[in-house]
Protein backbone atom coordinates (compact mmCIF):
# COMPACT_ATOMS: atom_id res chain seq x y z
CA UNK A 1 0.00 0.00 0.00
CA UNK A 2 1.44 3.29 -1.47
CA UNK A 3 1.48 6.43 1.11
CA UNK A 4 -1.33 8.13 -1.14
CA UNK A 5 -3.72 5.39 -0.31
CA UNK A 6 -3.00 5.19 2.65
CA UNK A 7 -4.06 8.85 3.28
CA UNK A 8 -7.14 8.42 1.35
CA UNK A 9 -8.02 5.56 3.47
CA UNK A 10 -7.64 7.71 6.50
CA UNK A 11 -9.58 10.78 5.15
CA UNK A 12 -12.86 8.56 4.75
CA UNK A 13 -12.52 7.25 8.23
CA UNK A 14 -12.53 10.49 9.74
CA UNK A 15 -15.37 11.84 7.18
CA UNK A 16 -17.73 8.58 8.04
CA UNK A 17 -16.89 9.13 11.77
CA UNK A 18 -17.84 13.04 11.68
CA UNK A 19 -20.74 12.51 9.98
CA UNK A 20 -22.10 10.06 12.54
CA UNK A 21 -21.16 12.25 15.24
CA UNK A 22 -23.24 15.38 13.67
CA UNK A 23 -26.52 13.41 12.73
CA UNK A 24 -25.88 11.76 16.35
CA UNK A 25 -26.26 15.40 17.30
CA UNK A 26 -28.96 16.89 15.27
CA UNK A 27 -31.43 13.63 14.92
CA UNK A 28 -34.83 14.93 16.81
CA UNK A 29 -35.32 12.81 19.91
CA UNK A 30 -37.11 9.43 19.26
CA UNK A 31 -40.16 9.67 21.02
CA UNK A 32 -40.89 6.67 23.05
CA UNK A 33 -42.82 3.52 22.01
CA UNK A 34 -46.07 4.22 21.47
CA UNK A 35 -48.05 2.18 24.10
CA UNK A 36 -50.74 -0.24 22.99
CA UNK A 37 -54.21 0.70 23.59
CA UNK A 38 -54.69 -1.82 26.46
CA UNK A 39 -51.38 -1.37 27.67
CA UNK A 40 -53.58 1.62 29.67
CA UNK A 41 -56.34 -0.22 30.52
CA UNK A 42 -56.76 -2.24 33.87
CA UNK A 43 -55.21 -6.07 33.82
CA UNK A 44 -58.43 -8.29 32.55
CA UNK A 45 -58.75 -9.17 35.86
CA UNK A 46 -59.55 -5.69 37.01
CA UNK A 47 -61.89 -4.66 34.89
CA UNK A 48 -65.39 -6.39 33.68
CA UNK A 49 -65.52 -8.20 30.20
CA UNK A 50 -68.10 -7.32 28.11
CA UNK A 51 -70.81 -9.82 27.46
CA UNK A 52 -70.04 -12.24 24.08
CA UNK A 53 -66.66 -11.33 23.50
CA UNK A 54 -64.31 -13.89 24.74
CA UNK A 55 -61.37 -13.84 27.12
CA UNK A 56 -58.82 -14.38 23.93
CA UNK A 57 -60.34 -11.40 22.17
CA UNK A 58 -60.02 -9.70 25.50
CA UNK A 59 -56.82 -9.66 25.83
CA UNK A 60 -55.53 -9.30 22.15
CA UNK A 61 -57.97 -6.85 20.58
CA UNK A 62 -58.51 -8.59 16.79
CA UNK A 63 -58.70 -4.25 16.17
CA UNK A 64 -56.98 -1.36 17.47
CA UNK A 65 -59.73 1.00 18.05
CA UNK A 66 -58.97 4.40 17.47
CA UNK A 67 -60.70 7.43 18.69
CA UNK A 68 -62.40 10.00 16.73
CA UNK A 69 -63.13 13.09 16.30
CA UNK A 70 -66.92 14.14 16.00
CA UNK A 71 -66.96 15.73 12.24
CA UNK A 72 -69.75 17.09 9.68
CA UNK A 73 -69.74 15.25 6.15
CA UNK A 74 -71.13 17.40 3.73
CA UNK A 75 -72.81 15.96 0.24
CA UNK A 76 -73.64 18.80 -2.87
CA UNK A 77 -76.00 17.84 -5.66
CA UNK A 78 -78.02 19.76 -7.82
CA UNK A 79 -80.95 18.98 -6.00
CA UNK A 80 -79.46 18.26 -2.19
CA UNK A 81 -77.29 19.40 -0.13
CA UNK A 82 -76.77 16.98 3.16
CA UNK A 83 -74.63 17.34 6.26
CA UNK A 84 -74.29 13.58 7.62
CA UNK A 85 -72.82 13.19 11.18
CA UNK A 86 -70.00 10.50 11.64
CA UNK A 87 -71.69 10.06 15.28
CA UNK A 88 -73.83 7.26 14.29
CA UNK A 89 -73.64 8.04 10.84
CA UNK A 90 -76.36 10.06 11.05
CA UNK A 91 -78.16 12.86 8.99
CA UNK A 92 -78.19 16.71 10.53
CA UNK A 93 -79.27 18.23 7.70
CA UNK A 94 -81.32 17.49 4.49
CA UNK A 95 -82.06 20.59 2.65
CA UNK A 96 -84.38 20.69 -1.41
CA UNK A 97 -82.02 23.09 -2.88
CA UNK A 98 -85.01 23.75 -5.44
CA UNK A 99 -87.40 23.98 -3.14
CA UNK A 100 -87.52 27.43 -1.04
CA UNK A 101 -89.40 28.47 1.78
CA UNK A 102 -90.98 32.36 1.96
CA UNK A 103 -87.57 33.31 3.30
CA UNK A 104 -86.17 31.77 0.06
CA UNK A 105 -83.93 29.50 2.54
CA UNK A 106 -84.29 26.17 0.63
CA UNK A 107 -86.65 23.44 2.66
CA UNK A 108 -85.08 21.70 5.74
CA UNK A 109 -86.38 18.02 5.82
CA UNK A 110 -84.83 17.33 9.34
CA UNK A 111 -87.27 19.00 11.60
CA UNK A 112 -85.89 22.16 13.43
CA UNK A 113 -85.04 21.50 16.94
CA UNK A 114 -84.62 17.77 16.39
CA UNK A 115 -81.23 17.35 15.08
CA UNK A 116 -78.69 16.26 17.34
CA UNK A 117 -81.48 16.59 19.84
CA UNK A 118 -82.86 13.39 19.81
CA UNK A 119 -83.16 13.05 15.91
CA UNK A 120 -82.87 8.98 14.85
CA UNK A 121 -82.74 10.87 11.30
CA UNK A 122 -81.07 7.03 9.35
CA UNK A 123 -80.06 5.52 12.43
CA UNK A 124 -78.98 1.76 11.97
CA UNK A 125 -77.78 -0.43 13.86
CA UNK A 126 -80.27 0.63 16.66
CA UNK A 127 -81.06 -2.35 18.74
CA UNK A 128 -76.72 -1.70 19.77
CA UNK A 129 -76.31 1.16 21.53
CA UNK A 130 -72.57 1.52 21.01
CA UNK A 131 -73.18 1.85 16.89
CA UNK A 132 -75.75 4.50 16.79
CA UNK A 133 -74.00 7.04 19.15
CA UNK A 134 -70.00 6.19 18.55
CA UNK A 135 -68.31 8.15 16.25
CA UNK A 136 -67.25 6.57 12.93
CA UNK A 137 -63.89 7.32 10.23
CA UNK A 138 -65.77 8.73 7.35
CA UNK A 139 -64.15 9.25 3.92
CA UNK A 140 -64.42 11.34 2.06
CA UNK A 141 -64.58 14.17 4.38
CA UNK A 142 -66.68 16.08 1.48
CA UNK A 143 -68.38 14.71 -1.72
CA UNK A 144 -69.12 17.52 -4.56
CA UNK A 145 -71.12 16.06 -7.35
CA UNK A 146 -71.53 17.20 -11.09
CA UNK A 147 -72.40 15.93 -14.43
CA UNK A 148 -68.59 15.44 -14.35
CA UNK A 149 -68.95 13.08 -11.31
CA UNK A 150 -72.70 12.02 -11.62
CA UNK A 151 -72.41 9.47 -8.69
CA UNK A 152 -70.20 9.32 -4.92
CA UNK A 153 -70.56 6.74 -2.16
CA UNK A 154 -69.61 8.05 1.63
CA UNK A 155 -68.11 5.31 3.75
CA UNK A 156 -68.41 5.35 7.97
CA UNK A 157 -66.74 2.96 9.23
CA UNK A 158 -66.63 1.67 13.39
CA UNK A 159 -65.48 -1.11 15.17
CA UNK A 160 -67.74 -1.58 18.25
CA UNK A 161 -65.61 -3.01 21.52
CA UNK A 162 -67.30 -6.42 21.08
CA UNK A 163 -65.02 -6.70 18.29
CA UNK A 164 -68.07 -5.90 15.35
CA UNK A 165 -66.74 -4.29 12.15
CA UNK A 166 -69.68 -2.16 11.34
CA UNK A 167 -69.88 -0.20 7.68
CA UNK A 168 -72.10 2.27 5.95
CA UNK A 169 -72.33 3.61 2.60
CA UNK A 170 -74.34 5.95 1.65
CA UNK A 171 -74.41 6.09 -2.19
CA UNK A 172 -75.85 9.66 -3.61
CA UNK A 173 -76.74 10.81 -7.28
CA UNK A 174 -75.95 14.22 -9.10
CA UNK A 175 -79.69 14.85 -10.28
CA UNK A 176 -82.01 12.13 -7.93
CA UNK A 177 -83.26 12.75 -4.54
CA UNK A 178 -82.62 8.67 -4.04
CA UNK A 179 -79.97 7.42 -2.18
CA UNK A 180 -78.53 3.72 -1.82
CA UNK A 181 -77.57 2.53 1.62
CA UNK A 182 -75.67 -0.27 2.17
CA UNK A 183 -75.07 -1.75 5.81
CA UNK A 184 -72.74 -4.19 6.25
CA UNK A 185 -71.45 -6.19 9.53
CA UNK A 186 -68.16 -8.20 10.31
CA UNK A 187 -67.24 -10.47 13.56
CA UNK A 188 -63.83 -9.75 13.55
CA UNK A 189 -63.68 -11.88 17.12
CA UNK A 190 -63.19 -15.23 18.03
CA UNK A 191 -67.41 -15.74 19.19
CA UNK A 192 -70.31 -15.93 17.46
CA UNK A 193 -72.44 -12.88 18.30
CA UNK A 194 -75.87 -11.42 17.10
CA UNK A 195 -76.74 -7.96 15.32
CA UNK A 196 -80.11 -6.89 14.23
CA UNK A 197 -80.08 -5.17 10.53
CA UNK A 198 -82.74 -2.05 10.32
CA UNK A 199 -83.10 1.22 9.14
CA UNK A 200 -84.63 4.05 10.60
CA UNK A 201 -86.08 7.85 9.88
CA UNK A 202 -87.77 10.54 12.28
CA UNK A 203 -89.34 12.15 14.28
CA UNK A 204 -91.21 13.55 11.42
CA UNK A 205 -89.97 15.87 9.08
CA UNK A 206 -89.67 19.16 8.46
CA UNK A 207 -91.64 21.00 11.21
CA UNK A 208 -91.92 17.65 13.38
CA UNK A 209 -94.62 17.30 15.47
CA UNK A 210 -96.51 20.04 14.54
CA UNK A 211 -99.02 18.35 12.39
CA UNK A 212 -101.31 21.67 12.02
CA UNK A 213 -98.63 23.56 10.42
CA UNK A 214 -97.34 21.73 8.04
CA UNK A 215 -99.48 18.55 7.38
CA UNK A 216 -98.15 15.90 8.73
CA UNK A 217 -99.60 12.90 7.52
CA UNK A 218 -99.66 9.76 9.41
CA UNK A 219 -96.84 7.37 8.35
CA UNK A 220 -97.59 5.66 5.27
CA UNK A 221 -96.35 1.69 4.09
CA UNK A 222 -97.37 -0.54 1.21
CA UNK A 223 -96.96 -3.66 1.92
CA UNK A 224 -98.30 -6.80 -0.54
CA UNK A 225 -99.54 -3.85 -2.37
CA UNK A 226 -101.79 -2.56 0.06
CA UNK A 227 -101.48 1.24 1.11
CA UNK A 228 -101.64 1.23 4.96
CA UNK A 229 -101.45 4.16 6.98
CA UNK A 230 -100.84 4.48 10.84
CA UNK A 231 -102.09 7.08 13.60
CA UNK A 232 -98.94 7.71 14.77
CA UNK A 233 -100.56 9.88 17.76
CA UNK A 234 -102.67 7.14 19.05
CA UNK A 235 -99.66 4.45 18.91
CA UNK A 236 -99.44 2.72 22.46
CA UNK A 237 -96.64 0.92 21.07
CA UNK A 238 -94.94 0.02 18.09
CA UNK A 239 -96.65 -0.89 14.83
CA UNK A 240 -94.88 -3.68 12.50
CA UNK A 241 -96.06 -4.58 9.02
CA UNK A 242 -95.21 -8.33 7.40
CA UNK A 243 -95.36 -9.54 4.39
CA UNK A 244 -93.74 -8.11 1.14
CA UNK A 245 -92.70 -4.52 2.13
CA UNK A 246 -92.61 -2.39 -0.91
CA UNK A 247 -91.85 1.08 1.23
CA UNK A 248 -92.58 3.07 4.27
CA UNK A 249 -92.60 6.77 5.09
CA UNK A 250 -93.19 10.60 7.28
CA UNK A 251 -95.21 12.70 4.82
CA UNK A 252 -97.08 15.67 4.73
CA UNK A 253 -98.47 17.29 1.81
CA UNK A 254 -96.02 17.99 -0.33
CA UNK A 255 -92.10 15.94 1.25
CA UNK A 256 -91.18 12.35 2.23
CA UNK A 257 -89.18 10.63 3.29
CA UNK A 258 -88.97 7.00 2.41
CA UNK A 259 -87.27 3.62 3.41
CA UNK A 260 -87.46 1.18 0.82
CA UNK A 261 -85.76 -2.54 1.10
CA UNK A 262 -83.87 -3.82 -1.66
CA UNK A 263 -83.76 -7.26 -0.28
CA UNK A 264 -86.72 -9.49 0.98
CA UNK A 265 -87.72 -10.34 4.89
CA UNK A 266 -88.08 -6.51 6.09
CA UNK A 267 -90.61 -5.64 8.33
CA UNK A 268 -92.32 -2.04 8.58
CA UNK A 269 -92.13 -0.45 11.69
CA UNK A 270 -93.69 2.89 12.84
CA UNK A 271 -93.87 4.23 16.63
CA UNK A 272 -93.53 7.79 18.23
CA UNK A 273 -90.99 9.30 19.91
CA UNK A 274 -92.53 10.83 22.44
CA UNK A 275 -94.53 14.22 21.55
CA UNK A 276 -91.68 14.68 18.57
CA UNK A 277 -93.48 13.13 15.94
CA UNK A 278 -93.35 9.66 14.49
CA UNK A 279 -90.54 7.25 13.35
CA UNK A 280 -90.42 4.86 10.46
CA UNK A 281 -88.45 1.87 10.01
CA UNK A 282 -87.07 -1.01 8.49
CA UNK A 283 -86.50 -4.25 10.68
CA UNK A 284 -84.60 -7.82 9.44
CA UNK A 285 -84.82 -10.75 11.68
CA UNK A 286 -81.93 -11.13 13.78
CA UNK A 287 -78.36 -12.42 12.30
CA UNK A 288 -75.69 -14.69 13.53
CA UNK A 289 -72.46 -13.85 12.18
CA UNK A 290 -69.93 -17.00 13.49
CA UNK A 291 -66.56 -15.45 13.48
CA UNK A 292 -65.12 -13.95 10.55
CA UNK A 293 -68.42 -14.28 9.00
CA UNK A 294 -69.84 -10.73 7.07
CA UNK A 295 -73.66 -9.69 6.70
CA UNK A 296 -75.47 -6.87 5.09
CA UNK A 297 -78.65 -5.44 3.64
CA UNK A 298 -79.44 -3.22 1.04
CA UNK A 299 -81.84 -0.43 0.83
CA UNK A 300 -82.53 2.82 -0.78
CA UNK A 301 -83.71 6.08 0.68
CA UNK A 302 -86.09 8.74 -1.49
CA UNK A 303 -86.02 11.83 0.79
CA UNK A 304 -87.43 15.13 -1.30
CA UNK A 305 -90.88 16.72 -3.13
CA UNK A 306 -93.67 14.18 -4.13
CA UNK A 307 -93.09 15.13 -7.55
CA UNK A 308 -95.46 12.22 -9.16
CA UNK A 309 -93.18 12.12 -12.86
CA UNK A 310 -90.46 11.41 -10.57
CA UNK A 311 -92.59 8.96 -7.98
CA UNK A 312 -93.25 7.17 -11.06
CA UNK A 313 -89.96 6.62 -12.84
CA UNK A 314 -88.34 5.24 -9.17
CA UNK A 315 -91.46 2.56 -9.03
CA UNK A 316 -91.57 0.25 -5.69
CA UNK A 317 -95.07 1.69 -5.91
CA UNK A 318 -94.07 4.82 -4.87
CA UNK A 319 -96.62 7.10 -6.52
CA UNK A 320 -99.19 5.54 -4.32
CA UNK A 321 -97.55 8.29 -1.38
CA UNK A 322 -99.48 10.55 -3.25
CA UNK A 323 -102.53 10.67 -1.79
CA UNK A 324 -106.00 11.45 -4.23
CA UNK A 325 -108.42 9.38 -2.52
CA UNK A 326 -111.40 7.45 -3.75
CA UNK A 327 -111.56 9.30 -7.06
CA UNK A 328 -107.83 8.62 -7.49
CA UNK A 329 -108.42 7.09 -11.36
CA UNK A 330 -109.70 11.07 -12.35
CA UNK A 331 -107.23 12.81 -10.16
CA UNK A 332 -104.19 11.13 -11.49
CA UNK A 333 -105.30 12.33 -14.89
CA UNK A 334 -105.76 16.11 -14.39
CA UNK A 335 -102.97 15.85 -12.32
CA UNK A 336 -100.88 15.02 -15.24
CA UNK A 337 -102.69 16.97 -17.81
CA UNK A 338 -102.19 20.04 -15.27
CA UNK A 339 -98.50 19.34 -15.92
CA UNK A 340 -98.66 19.59 -19.46
CA UNK A 341 -100.48 21.98 -19.76
CA UNK A 342 -97.75 23.71 -17.52
CA UNK A 343 -95.22 22.86 -19.55
CA UNK A 344 -96.20 24.67 -22.52
CA UNK A 345 -97.49 28.07 -20.56
CA UNK A 346 -94.96 28.36 -17.64
CA UNK A 347 -97.91 29.52 -15.75
CA UNK A 348 -99.95 27.22 -12.95
CA UNK A 349 -102.93 29.69 -12.69
CA UNK A 350 -103.24 29.37 -16.72
CA UNK A 351 -102.97 26.04 -16.08
CA UNK A 352 -105.49 26.07 -13.93
CA UNK A 353 -108.02 27.99 -16.06
CA UNK A 354 -107.49 25.75 -19.22
CA UNK A 355 -108.34 22.68 -17.36
CA UNK A 356 -111.11 24.14 -15.71
CA UNK A 357 -112.43 25.55 -19.37
CA UNK A 358 -111.84 21.76 -20.44
CA UNK A 359 -114.24 20.37 -17.87
CA UNK A 360 -116.61 22.69 -18.15
CA UNK A 361 -116.38 21.39 -22.05
CA UNK A 362 -116.63 18.24 -21.23
CA UNK A 363 -119.75 18.73 -19.04
CA UNK A 364 -121.35 21.03 -21.14
CA UNK A 365 -123.97 18.29 -22.77
CA UNK A 366 -125.04 17.33 -19.30
CA UNK A 367 -125.33 21.25 -18.43
CA UNK A 368 -127.23 22.11 -21.31
CA UNK A 369 -129.70 18.64 -20.74
CA UNK A 370 -129.98 19.44 -16.93
CA UNK A 371 -131.08 23.15 -17.89
CA UNK A 372 -133.73 22.23 -20.19
CA UNK A 373 -135.27 19.04 -17.70
CA UNK A 374 -135.84 22.37 -15.28
CA UNK A 375 -137.06 24.64 -17.62
CA UNK A 376 -139.48 21.93 -17.90
CA UNK A 377 -140.81 21.07 -14.60
CA UNK A 378 -140.54 25.08 -14.14
CA UNK A 379 -143.39 25.19 -16.64
CA UNK A 380 -145.44 22.85 -15.34
CA UNK A 381 -145.00 23.45 -11.95
CA UNK A 382 -148.27 24.88 -11.26
CA UNK A 383 -149.98 21.28 -12.42
CA UNK A 384 -147.75 19.60 -9.68
CA UNK A 385 -148.92 22.24 -7.01
CA UNK A 386 -151.87 21.18 -8.02
CA UNK A 387 -151.92 17.70 -7.62
CA UNK A 388 -150.24 17.91 -4.39
CA UNK A 389 -153.21 20.13 -2.57
CA UNK A 390 -155.52 17.56 -4.42
CA UNK A 391 -154.08 14.11 -3.24
CA UNK A 392 -152.64 16.11 -0.20
CA UNK A 393 -153.57 12.63 2.04
CA UNK A 394 -152.58 10.06 -0.62
CA UNK A 395 -149.43 10.25 -1.54
CA UNK A 396 -149.33 7.06 -3.25
CA UNK A 397 -152.00 8.09 -5.67
CA UNK A 398 -150.35 11.65 -6.04
CA UNK A 399 -146.84 10.01 -6.83
CA UNK A 400 -148.56 7.68 -9.51
CA UNK A 401 -150.41 11.19 -10.89
CA UNK A 402 -147.00 12.79 -10.96
CA UNK A 403 -145.25 10.30 -12.87
CA UNK A 404 -147.79 10.53 -15.55
CA UNK A 405 -147.33 13.99 -15.60
CA UNK A 406 -143.71 13.91 -15.88
CA UNK A 407 -144.05 10.64 -18.60
CA UNK A 408 -147.09 12.88 -20.55
CA UNK A 409 -144.69 16.09 -20.98
CA UNK A 410 -141.23 14.27 -21.45
CA UNK A 411 -139.68 15.26 -18.13
CA UNK A 412 -137.29 13.32 -16.58
CA UNK A 413 -136.87 14.48 -12.30
CA UNK A 414 -133.64 13.52 -12.19
CA UNK A 415 -132.73 15.35 -15.36
CA UNK A 416 -131.71 18.67 -12.99
CA UNK A 417 -129.33 16.65 -11.02
CA UNK A 418 -127.41 14.94 -13.24
CA UNK A 419 -124.53 16.98 -13.58
CA UNK A 420 -124.49 17.70 -10.02
CA UNK A 421 -124.41 14.25 -9.07
CA UNK A 422 -121.44 13.95 -11.66
CA UNK A 423 -119.15 17.05 -10.80
CA UNK A 424 -118.93 15.46 -7.36
CA UNK A 425 -116.56 12.75 -8.05
CA UNK A 426 -114.59 15.54 -10.29
CA UNK A 427 -114.79 18.07 -7.60
CA UNK A 428 -113.19 16.26 -4.93
CA UNK A 429 -110.78 14.54 -7.47
CA UNK A 430 -109.42 17.91 -8.41
CA UNK A 431 -109.19 19.28 -4.64
CA UNK A 432 -107.38 16.31 -3.91
CA UNK A 433 -104.59 16.56 -6.89
CA UNK A 434 -104.57 20.47 -6.58
CA UNK A 435 -104.33 20.37 -2.81
CA UNK A 436 -101.68 17.61 -2.96
CA UNK A 437 -99.53 18.87 -5.88
CA UNK A 438 -95.82 19.70 -4.89
CA UNK A 439 -95.99 21.63 -8.03
CA UNK A 440 -97.94 24.18 -7.09
CA UNK A 441 -95.22 24.78 -3.84
CA UNK A 442 -94.57 28.69 -4.37
CA UNK A 443 -95.37 28.83 -8.22
CA UNK A 444 -96.95 32.53 -8.57
CA UNK A 445 -100.12 33.43 -10.99
CA UNK A 446 -100.48 37.42 -10.67
CA UNK A 447 -99.67 39.88 -8.83
CA UNK A 448 -100.72 39.60 -5.28
CA UNK A 449 -100.76 35.64 -6.24
CA UNK A 450 -97.40 34.81 -4.81
CA UNK A 451 -98.17 30.85 -3.70
CA UNK A 452 -100.78 28.92 -5.42
CA UNK A 453 -100.58 26.21 -2.56
CA UNK A 454 -101.69 29.02 0.06
CA UNK A 455 -104.30 31.01 0.67
CA UNK A 456 -104.86 34.28 -1.09
CA UNK A 457 -103.47 36.85 1.62
CA UNK A 458 -106.16 39.22 0.97
CA UNK A 459 -109.46 36.98 0.27
CA UNK A 460 -109.90 38.34 -2.96
CA UNK A 461 -110.20 35.11 -5.23
CA UNK A 462 -112.80 33.68 -2.74
CA UNK A 463 -115.12 36.48 -1.93
CA UNK A 464 -114.98 36.58 -6.24
CA UNK A 465 -115.56 32.83 -6.06
CA UNK A 466 -118.50 33.61 -3.88
CA UNK A 467 -119.84 36.33 -5.79
CA UNK A 468 -120.14 34.12 -9.00
CA UNK A 469 -121.34 31.45 -7.32
CA UNK A 470 -124.47 33.71 -5.58
CA UNK A 471 -125.06 35.23 -9.13
CA UNK A 472 -125.26 31.92 -10.89
CA UNK A 473 -127.47 29.97 -8.64
CA UNK A 474 -129.68 33.56 -8.99
CA UNK A 475 -129.71 32.49 -12.71
CA UNK A 476 -130.72 28.88 -12.58
CA UNK A 477 -134.54 28.19 -12.93
CA UNK A 478 -136.25 27.47 -9.70
CA UNK A 479 -138.10 23.91 -9.05
CA UNK A 480 -139.73 22.68 -6.49
CA UNK A 481 -140.67 24.69 -2.50
CA UNK A 482 -139.50 28.50 -3.07
CA UNK A 483 -138.27 28.26 0.47
CA UNK A 484 -136.04 25.94 -0.69
CA UNK A 485 -134.71 27.60 -3.59
CA UNK A 486 -133.80 30.90 -0.69
CA UNK A 487 -132.17 28.11 1.29
CA UNK A 488 -129.86 27.50 -1.68
CA UNK A 489 -128.61 31.42 -2.52
CA UNK A 490 -127.15 30.49 1.53
CA UNK A 491 -124.98 27.76 -0.12
CA UNK A 492 -122.39 30.40 -1.73
CA UNK A 493 -122.17 32.48 1.43
CA UNK A 494 -121.42 29.62 3.65
CA UNK A 495 -118.91 28.17 1.16
CA UNK A 496 -117.05 31.33 0.73
CA UNK A 497 -116.14 31.44 4.76
CA UNK A 498 -115.21 27.65 4.25
CA UNK A 499 -112.69 28.89 1.15
CA UNK A 500 -111.31 31.30 2.74
CA UNK A 501 -107.84 29.54 4.32
CA UNK A 502 -108.28 26.93 0.92
CA UNK A 503 -105.36 26.74 -1.55
CA UNK A 504 -105.46 29.59 -3.93
CA UNK A 505 -105.17 27.39 -6.99
CA UNK A 506 -108.21 25.97 -5.95
CA UNK A 507 -110.12 28.72 -5.04
CA UNK A 508 -109.55 29.78 -8.94
CA UNK A 509 -110.67 27.00 -10.05
CA UNK A 510 -113.72 27.53 -8.52
CA UNK A 511 -113.92 31.18 -9.72
CA UNK A 512 -113.26 30.04 -13.04
CA UNK A 513 -115.45 27.19 -13.36
CA UNK A 514 -118.61 29.42 -11.88
CA UNK A 515 -117.87 32.12 -14.75
CA UNK A 516 -118.11 29.54 -17.14
CA UNK A 517 -121.37 28.67 -15.61
CA UNK A 518 -122.63 31.95 -15.65
CA UNK A 519 -121.66 32.76 -19.47
CA UNK A 520 -123.49 28.65 -20.55
CA UNK A 521 -126.05 29.86 -18.99
CA UNK A 522 -126.64 33.10 -20.51
CA UNK A 523 -125.80 30.70 -24.23
CA UNK A 524 -128.26 28.51 -23.57
CA UNK A 525 -131.29 31.09 -22.22
CA UNK A 526 -130.74 32.78 -25.75
CA UNK A 527 -130.76 29.38 -27.12
CA UNK A 528 -134.15 28.55 -25.67
CA UNK A 529 -135.42 32.08 -25.63
CA UNK A 530 -135.68 32.18 -21.81
CA UNK A 531 -136.29 36.31 -20.39
CA UNK A 532 -133.38 37.45 -18.60
CA UNK A 533 -134.98 37.33 -15.32
CA UNK A 534 -137.47 34.06 -15.88
CA UNK A 535 -134.42 32.12 -14.43
CA UNK A 536 -134.22 33.99 -10.95
CA UNK A 537 -134.94 32.56 -7.78
CA UNK A 538 -135.84 35.67 -6.42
Amino acid sequence: MDRRTLVAIVIMVLILMGYQYYMGRNRPATPPPPQREESARPAPAERERPPGLTAESWLHPPLARRSVEEQDIVVETDLLRVVVSNRGGQIKSWQLKKYLESDGKPVEIIGKGTAGDGSVALRTWSGNPEASTQNYTAHPQQLLLSESQPQGTITLQYVTSTGLELTKSLTFFQDDYKVDVETKARNLSSRAQGLTFDLLWGPGIRESGQKEDKGLKPPTSVVNGQRLQDKWEKLDRAAEHEGAVSWTAIHDSYFCAALIPLEKGAKARVEKMQDKGPVVGLIFPKANLPPGEEASERFSLFVGPKEIDRLTRLGFQMREIIDLGWFDFLARPALYLLKYINKHLKNYGLAIIILTFLVRIILFPLTQKSFKSMQEMQKVQPKISLLRERFKGDSKRMNQELMELYRKHHINPMGGCLPMVVQIPIFIALYNALINSVELWKSPFVLWIKDLSAKDPYYVLPILMGASWLIQQWMTPTVGDPRQAKMMLLMPVVFTFMFLNFPSGLVLYFLVSNLLGIGQQLYINRQLKVPAKAGGSG
